[in-house]
Protein backbone atom coordinates (compact mmCIF):
# COMPACT_ATOMS: atom_id res chain seq x y z
CA UNK A 1 0.00 0.00 0.00
CA UNK A 2 2.16 2.81 -1.03
CA UNK A 3 0.17 5.27 -2.48
CA UNK A 4 -1.11 6.73 1.06
CA UNK A 5 -0.97 10.62 0.88
CA UNK A 6 1.32 10.68 4.05
CA UNK A 7 3.60 8.28 2.71
CA UNK A 8 7.30 7.50 2.75
CA UNK A 9 9.03 10.71 2.47
CA UNK A 10 12.16 11.09 4.75
CA UNK A 11 9.60 11.46 8.39
CA UNK A 12 12.30 11.39 10.47
CA UNK A 13 13.49 14.50 8.79
CA UNK A 14 10.18 16.09 8.41
CA UNK A 15 9.67 15.71 11.96
CA UNK A 16 12.82 17.46 12.80
CA UNK A 17 12.27 20.38 10.74
CA UNK A 18 8.43 20.66 11.97
CA UNK A 19 7.18 23.17 14.73
CA UNK A 20 5.06 21.87 17.74
CA UNK A 21 2.41 23.89 16.51
CA UNK A 22 2.56 21.82 12.91
CA UNK A 23 2.58 18.68 14.85
CA UNK A 24 -0.65 19.61 16.65
CA UNK A 25 -2.13 20.49 13.65
CA UNK A 26 -0.99 16.98 12.31
CA UNK A 27 -2.38 15.02 14.91
CA UNK A 28 -5.80 17.63 15.13
CA UNK A 29 -6.57 16.05 11.26
CA UNK A 30 -6.80 13.03 12.76
CA UNK A 31 -9.15 13.90 16.26
CA UNK A 32 -13.13 14.16 15.85
CA UNK A 33 -12.40 14.66 19.78
CA UNK A 34 -9.89 15.28 21.80
CA UNK A 35 -9.32 15.04 25.93
CA UNK A 36 -7.07 17.19 27.73
CA UNK A 37 -6.35 18.97 24.27
CA UNK A 38 -3.99 21.93 26.24
CA UNK A 39 -1.85 18.55 27.98
CA UNK A 40 -1.13 17.68 24.16
CA UNK A 41 -0.04 21.22 23.30
CA UNK A 42 2.35 20.82 26.07
CA UNK A 43 3.35 17.69 25.06
CA UNK A 44 4.62 18.05 21.55
CA UNK A 45 6.69 21.34 22.76
CA UNK A 46 8.11 19.11 25.48
CA UNK A 47 8.67 15.55 23.74
CA UNK A 48 9.83 15.60 20.57
CA UNK A 49 8.76 11.92 19.91
CA UNK A 50 5.99 11.06 22.19
CA UNK A 51 4.71 7.45 22.29
CA UNK A 52 1.33 7.06 21.52
CA UNK A 53 -1.13 3.58 21.78
CA UNK A 54 -3.65 2.53 19.64
CA UNK A 55 -6.69 0.54 20.89
CA UNK A 56 -6.93 -1.91 18.12
CA UNK A 57 -8.93 -5.06 18.17
CA UNK A 58 -7.57 -7.02 15.05
CA UNK A 59 -10.21 -9.14 13.07
CA UNK A 60 -10.20 -12.32 10.95
CA UNK A 61 -12.18 -10.21 8.50
CA UNK A 62 -10.25 -6.68 8.42
CA UNK A 63 -12.87 -4.06 7.24
CA UNK A 64 -11.04 -0.48 5.67
CA UNK A 65 -11.82 1.42 8.92
CA UNK A 66 -9.20 -0.64 10.85
CA UNK A 67 -6.85 -1.33 7.35
CA UNK A 68 -6.88 1.74 5.99
CA UNK A 69 -7.63 4.36 8.22
CA UNK A 70 -5.60 3.17 10.82
CA UNK A 71 -2.48 3.09 7.87
CA UNK A 72 -3.68 7.12 7.58
CA UNK A 73 -3.42 7.54 11.05
CA UNK A 74 -0.18 5.71 12.18
CA UNK A 75 1.61 7.17 9.07
CA UNK A 76 0.31 10.98 10.07
CA UNK A 77 1.19 10.13 13.59
CA UNK A 78 4.90 9.02 12.59
CA UNK A 79 5.06 12.38 10.58
CA UNK A 80 4.01 14.39 13.76
CA UNK A 81 6.88 12.57 15.52
CA UNK A 82 5.05 9.63 17.51
CA UNK A 83 8.26 7.05 16.86
CA UNK A 84 5.91 3.80 18.59
CA UNK A 85 2.73 2.64 17.88
CA UNK A 86 1.48 -0.22 20.34
CA UNK A 87 -1.02 -1.97 18.52
CA UNK A 88 -2.04 -5.42 17.52
CA UNK A 89 -3.10 -6.32 13.82
CA UNK A 90 -1.03 -4.68 11.30
CA UNK A 91 2.72 -4.83 9.82
CA UNK A 92 4.03 -1.38 9.38
CA UNK A 93 7.82 -0.16 9.31
CA UNK A 94 8.82 2.08 12.31
CA UNK A 95 6.10 0.69 14.48
CA UNK A 96 5.97 -1.43 17.25
CA UNK A 97 3.18 -4.26 17.55
CA UNK A 98 2.57 -5.77 21.03
CA UNK A 99 -0.74 -7.66 22.41
CA UNK A 100 -2.06 -5.27 25.07
CA UNK A 101 -2.85 -8.57 27.14
CA UNK A 102 1.02 -9.44 26.87
CA UNK A 103 1.67 -5.40 28.33
CA UNK A 104 -0.31 -5.94 31.07
CA UNK A 105 0.87 -9.58 32.38
CA UNK A 106 4.29 -7.52 32.26
CA UNK A 107 2.96 -4.63 34.41
CA UNK A 108 0.23 -6.83 36.13
CA UNK A 109 1.69 -5.62 39.55
CA UNK A 110 0.41 -2.57 38.97
CA UNK A 111 -2.86 -3.24 36.35
CA UNK A 112 -4.62 -5.16 38.35
CA UNK A 113 -4.41 -3.10 41.85
CA UNK A 114 -5.63 -0.13 39.59
CA UNK A 115 -8.68 -1.87 38.18
CA UNK A 116 -9.78 -2.91 41.32
CA UNK A 117 -9.06 0.99 42.61
CA UNK A 118 -11.13 2.16 39.77
CA UNK A 119 -13.94 -0.33 40.60
CA UNK A 120 -14.03 1.37 44.04
CA UNK A 121 -15.08 4.73 42.89
CA UNK A 122 -18.14 3.80 41.58
CA UNK A 123 -21.65 2.26 41.90
CA UNK A 124 -22.72 -1.44 39.89
CA UNK A 125 -25.26 0.74 38.12
CA UNK A 126 -22.61 2.95 36.81
CA UNK A 127 -20.59 -0.11 35.20
CA UNK A 128 -23.48 -1.81 33.54
CA UNK A 129 -24.51 0.83 31.82
CA UNK A 130 -20.63 0.84 29.99
CA UNK A 131 -22.44 -2.87 28.92
CA UNK A 132 -23.29 -2.47 25.11
CA UNK A 133 -24.59 -5.72 24.84
CA UNK A 134 -27.58 -6.77 27.66
CA UNK A 135 -29.59 -8.97 25.54
CA UNK A 136 -27.70 -12.04 26.12
CA UNK A 137 -28.55 -11.68 29.38
CA UNK A 138 -31.84 -10.53 29.97
CA UNK A 139 -32.67 -7.67 32.84
CA UNK A 140 -31.47 -7.96 36.32
CA UNK A 141 -28.90 -10.77 35.23
CA UNK A 142 -25.64 -9.07 33.31
CA UNK A 143 -22.79 -10.97 35.21
CA UNK A 144 -19.87 -9.64 37.57
CA UNK A 145 -17.64 -9.96 35.09
CA UNK A 146 -19.46 -7.08 32.40
CA UNK A 147 -19.19 -4.62 35.28
CA UNK A 148 -16.00 -5.30 36.12
CA UNK A 149 -14.79 -5.27 32.57
CA UNK A 150 -14.53 -0.91 32.07
CA UNK A 151 -12.63 -1.44 35.18
CA UNK A 152 -10.08 -3.28 33.36
CA UNK A 153 -10.08 -1.08 30.42
CA UNK A 154 -9.69 2.24 31.75
CA UNK A 155 -6.74 0.33 34.17
CA UNK A 156 -5.51 -0.83 30.87
CA UNK A 157 -5.32 3.18 29.03
CA UNK A 158 -3.92 4.00 32.27
CA UNK A 159 -1.14 1.69 33.20
CA UNK A 160 0.77 2.22 29.98
CA UNK A 161 3.60 4.46 29.74
CA UNK A 162 1.47 6.22 27.12
CA UNK A 163 1.90 9.77 26.07
CA UNK A 164 -1.13 9.90 23.95
CA UNK A 165 -4.14 7.06 23.26
CA UNK A 166 -5.75 7.21 19.91
CA UNK A 167 -9.38 5.31 20.00
CA UNK A 168 -12.14 5.23 17.85
CA UNK A 169 -15.54 7.21 18.53
CA UNK A 170 -17.26 4.04 19.86
CA UNK A 171 -14.61 3.87 22.77
CA UNK A 172 -15.86 7.61 23.61
CA UNK A 173 -17.50 6.66 26.69
CA UNK A 174 -14.93 4.59 28.28
CA UNK A 175 -12.32 7.23 27.59
CA UNK A 176 -14.63 9.47 29.42
CA UNK A 177 -14.54 7.16 32.46
CA UNK A 178 -10.99 6.97 32.37
CA UNK A 179 -10.96 10.82 32.14
CA UNK A 180 -13.62 11.27 35.04
CA UNK A 181 -11.26 8.85 37.35
CA UNK A 182 -8.35 10.43 36.58
CA UNK A 183 -10.13 13.99 37.59
CA UNK A 184 -11.96 12.62 40.92
CA UNK A 185 -8.28 11.60 42.47
CA UNK A 186 -6.22 14.32 41.19
CA UNK A 187 -4.23 12.32 39.25
CA UNK A 188 -1.01 13.96 37.45
CA UNK A 189 0.14 12.71 34.18
CA UNK A 190 -2.89 11.32 32.70
CA UNK A 191 -2.59 10.66 28.40
CA UNK A 192 -3.95 12.83 26.00
CA UNK A 193 -6.61 10.94 24.37
CA UNK A 194 -7.72 11.23 20.56
CA UNK A 195 -11.19 10.04 18.73
CA UNK A 196 -11.13 9.97 15.44
CA UNK A 197 -14.10 8.86 12.79
CA UNK A 198 -15.94 6.25 12.33
CA UNK A 199 -17.39 4.80 8.77
CA UNK A 200 -20.84 4.37 8.14
CA UNK A 201 -22.98 1.68 7.46
CA UNK A 202 -23.02 1.64 3.73
CA UNK A 203 -26.60 0.59 3.64
CA UNK A 204 -27.67 2.62 6.66
CA UNK A 205 -31.19 3.75 5.92
CA UNK A 206 -34.09 3.41 8.23
CA UNK A 207 -35.72 -0.21 6.37
CA UNK A 208 -32.30 -1.82 7.06
CA UNK A 209 -30.39 -2.93 10.47
CA UNK A 210 -29.03 -6.20 9.52
CA UNK A 211 -25.62 -6.10 10.71
CA UNK A 212 -24.92 -9.27 9.40
CA UNK A 213 -25.00 -8.34 6.00
CA UNK A 214 -21.66 -8.00 4.20
CA UNK A 215 -22.78 -4.83 1.83
CA UNK A 216 -22.68 -3.06 5.28
CA UNK A 217 -19.16 -2.34 4.63
CA UNK A 218 -15.81 -2.71 2.75
CA UNK A 219 -13.34 -5.53 3.63
CA UNK A 220 -9.79 -5.68 2.52
CA UNK A 221 -9.94 -9.19 0.84
CA UNK A 222 -12.91 -7.79 -1.17
CA UNK A 223 -12.58 -8.65 -5.23
CA UNK A 224 -13.16 -5.89 -7.19
CA UNK A 225 -16.70 -7.63 -8.08
CA UNK A 226 -17.38 -7.48 -4.63
CA UNK A 227 -16.46 -3.83 -3.65
CA UNK A 228 -18.05 -3.02 -6.84
CA UNK A 229 -21.29 -4.58 -6.04
CA UNK A 230 -21.35 -3.28 -2.46
CA UNK A 231 -20.89 0.27 -3.80
CA UNK A 232 -23.18 0.04 -6.77
CA UNK A 233 -26.17 -1.17 -3.58
CA UNK A 234 -24.60 1.74 -1.37
CA UNK A 235 -27.19 4.61 0.00
CA UNK A 236 -26.38 7.74 -1.83
CA UNK A 237 -29.16 10.37 -2.42
CA UNK A 238 -29.08 12.49 -5.04
CA UNK A 239 -27.99 16.11 -3.90
CA UNK A 240 -27.60 15.59 -0.08
CA UNK A 241 -24.50 15.46 1.09
CA UNK A 242 -25.42 14.82 5.52
CA UNK A 243 -25.07 11.16 6.70
CA UNK A 244 -24.34 9.92 2.67
CA UNK A 245 -21.87 7.07 3.87
CA UNK A 246 -20.23 7.12 0.20
CA UNK A 247 -19.32 11.22 0.73
CA UNK A 248 -18.15 9.43 3.95
CA UNK A 249 -16.00 7.47 2.68
CA UNK A 250 -14.45 9.82 0.10
CA UNK A 251 -13.66 12.39 2.87
CA UNK A 252 -12.40 10.18 5.47
CA UNK A 253 -10.44 7.12 3.00
CA UNK A 254 -10.08 8.47 -0.35
CA UNK A 255 -9.38 12.42 0.19
CA UNK A 256 -7.03 11.65 3.34
CA UNK A 257 -5.32 8.91 0.81
CA UNK A 258 -5.01 10.05 -2.71
CA UNK A 259 -5.16 13.99 -1.72
CA UNK A 260 -7.84 14.34 -4.96
CA UNK A 261 -10.33 11.99 -6.85
CA UNK A 262 -10.79 12.24 -10.35
CA UNK A 263 -14.68 12.10 -11.07
CA UNK A 264 -15.84 11.13 -15.08
CA UNK A 265 -18.46 13.18 -14.86
CA UNK A 266 -20.36 11.50 -18.18
CA UNK A 267 -19.49 8.02 -18.62
CA UNK A 268 -18.18 7.49 -22.77
CA UNK A 269 -16.39 10.78 -23.09
CA UNK A 270 -13.51 12.89 -21.54
CA UNK A 271 -15.42 15.27 -19.10
CA UNK A 272 -13.43 14.63 -16.07
CA UNK A 273 -13.48 16.87 -13.28
CA UNK A 274 -10.35 16.58 -10.15
CA UNK A 275 -11.36 17.62 -6.82
CA UNK A 276 -8.79 18.41 -4.99
CA UNK A 277 -10.70 18.73 -1.23
CA UNK A 278 -14.29 17.79 0.24
CA UNK A 279 -15.78 21.12 0.27
CA UNK A 280 -15.84 21.67 -3.51
CA UNK A 281 -17.23 18.26 -4.29
CA UNK A 282 -19.86 19.03 -1.86
CA UNK A 283 -20.88 22.20 -3.16
CA UNK A 284 -21.21 20.58 -6.86
CA UNK A 285 -22.98 17.29 -5.15
CA UNK A 286 -25.54 19.29 -3.49
CA UNK A 287 -26.23 22.06 -6.23
CA UNK A 288 -26.25 18.39 -8.78
CA UNK A 289 -24.26 19.28 -10.79
CA UNK A 290 -22.25 16.04 -9.37
CA UNK A 291 -24.46 12.83 -10.13
CA UNK A 292 -24.71 10.07 -7.77
CA UNK A 293 -23.92 7.48 -10.11
CA UNK A 294 -20.61 9.53 -11.21
CA UNK A 295 -19.24 9.74 -7.55
CA UNK A 296 -19.98 5.86 -7.22
CA UNK A 297 -18.00 5.36 -10.43
CA UNK A 298 -15.10 7.07 -8.84
CA UNK A 299 -15.80 5.66 -5.84
CA UNK A 300 -15.12 2.37 -7.05
CA UNK A 301 -12.23 3.17 -9.17
CA UNK A 302 -10.87 4.77 -6.20
CA UNK A 303 -11.14 2.31 -3.43
CA UNK A 304 -10.17 -1.00 -5.62
CA UNK A 305 -6.78 0.83 -6.34
CA UNK A 306 -6.11 1.15 -2.16
CA UNK A 307 -6.95 -2.45 -2.29
CA UNK A 308 -5.20 -3.95 -5.01
CA UNK A 309 -1.93 -4.01 -3.20
CA UNK A 310 -3.66 -6.21 -0.85
CA UNK A 311 -5.58 -8.71 -3.28
CA UNK A 312 -1.60 -8.93 -4.67
CA UNK A 313 -0.56 -10.22 -1.55
CA UNK A 314 -2.64 -12.90 -1.01
CA UNK A 315 -2.86 -14.25 -4.32
CA UNK A 316 0.46 -14.46 -4.83
CA UNK A 317 1.14 -16.02 -0.82
CA UNK A 318 0.44 -19.50 -0.61
CA UNK A 319 0.45 -18.94 3.36
CA UNK A 320 -1.43 -15.83 3.51
CA UNK A 321 -4.28 -17.79 1.23
CA UNK A 322 -4.14 -20.41 3.69
CA UNK A 323 -4.39 -18.42 6.63
CA UNK A 324 -7.29 -16.23 5.46
CA UNK A 325 -9.14 -19.19 4.29
CA UNK A 326 -9.03 -21.25 7.71
CA UNK A 327 -9.71 -17.85 9.41
CA UNK A 328 -12.66 -16.98 7.09
CA UNK A 329 -13.81 -20.71 7.54
CA UNK A 330 -14.55 -20.39 11.17
CA UNK A 331 -16.48 -16.92 10.84
CA UNK A 332 -18.71 -18.73 8.59
CA UNK A 333 -19.38 -22.03 10.84
CA UNK A 334 -19.41 -19.42 13.80
CA UNK A 335 -22.44 -17.39 11.96
CA UNK A 336 -23.80 -20.33 11.11
CA UNK A 337 -24.22 -21.84 14.34
CA UNK A 338 -25.57 -18.81 15.82
CA UNK A 339 -28.01 -18.52 13.36
CA UNK A 340 -28.84 -22.30 14.33
CA UNK A 341 -29.56 -21.53 17.75
CA UNK A 342 -32.12 -18.62 17.19
CA UNK A 343 -34.07 -20.79 14.77
CA UNK A 344 -37.23 -21.66 16.22
CA UNK A 345 -38.82 -24.89 16.28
Amino acid sequence: MNESADGAVDLYRDTMKTSSHDRFAVLRSIGEEFIYEDELRLLLKRKSAPICYVWFEPSPMMDVEQGIMKTIYVNKMVKAGFTMWKAAGMDLGRVQLVWLSDELNHHSVDYWPLAVEVSRKYTMNIMAGFCWNKAPYGPQRLPAGEIFYPCMQVAAILCQKADIWLFSMDHRDITMLARDYCEAINRENEPAIMLHNMLPNLLEDPDFQDLRDPGRTIFMHDEEDDLNRKIWRALCPPKVATCNPCLDYIKYVLFPWFGKLEVVQKEGNADNKTYTNMEELVVDYESGSLDSTDVKRAFQKAMNRILQPVCDHFCGNTEAQDLFIDRKLKIILIFKLSVDVNVPC
